[in-house]
């Protein structure tokens, strides 16, 4: 019984201290960077870096996409609101167009120095009226010639076009064709309403 003790003892005495080393070696090793220099650590890494950065460009191309998106559709937004406006002003120019004060004359197709043809090429030689409409004589920095207009005058009430100018009409002064300066004569002078229709 005493032999098997001492064998015992002596073992556990010769297996207490290798263990002791090797603990002591174990601690010592550095598994993780050992693992980290393996060929295949190495390349799930790389693979990993890869898949990430794939995901975060094609997150940056979607948030790109998305801003131009928004941005199109603001500019479309932008765009339909002034088509609106444009609108509503239109409107509200034909529907609300104030009257303006002139003050008229007469002319006739056959006054002295008169050519027959307006300052937009209209032959009047034979007529006062141009598709329809009056022919008015007009200061094109108040109304631009090719205008179309409405006279309100004493006698009578027209839709007209500024299709001519002179050297006498100057600012809110208007020359009304008529067909002969006998009959311009008998106008006279005197104030009308305009209004510019378009």
């Amino acid at each position: 019984m005493n032999k098997y003790k001492i064998i015992l003892a002596i073992f556990f005495i010769f297996l207490f201290p290798i263990s002791l080393i090797d603990e002591d070696v174990n601690n010592d090793i550095d598994y993780k960077r050992i693992f980290q220099n393996t060929p295949k650590h190495s390349y799930d890494n790389m693979i990993t870096t890869i898949v990430t950065s794939a995901e975060q460009l094609e997150q940056q191309k979607n948030e790109k996409r998305q801003e131009l998106k928004r941005l199109m559709h603001e500019k479309e937004i932008r765009k339909e609101q002034l088509r609106i406006k444009r609108q509503q002003k239109d409107s509200s120019i034909k529907e609300n167009i104030e009257w303006l004060n002139f003050h008229a004359t007469y002319y006739g197709n056959d006054c002295i120095g008169c050519s027959g043809i307006t300052a937009t090429g209209i032959n009047v030689q034979k007529t006062i009226y141009f598709k329809g409409l009056r022919i008015v004589a007009v200061d094109p920095t108040i109304i631009p010639l090719g205008t179309i207009v409405e006279i309100k005058t004493p006698n009578e009430r027209f839709k007209a076009i500024a299709a001519d100018k002179g050297g006498a009409i100057k600012g809110y002064r208007l020359d009304i064709l008529v067909e002969s300066e006998r009959v311009s004569a008998q106008y006279g002078r005197h104030d009308v309403q305009l209004r510019i229709i378009k």
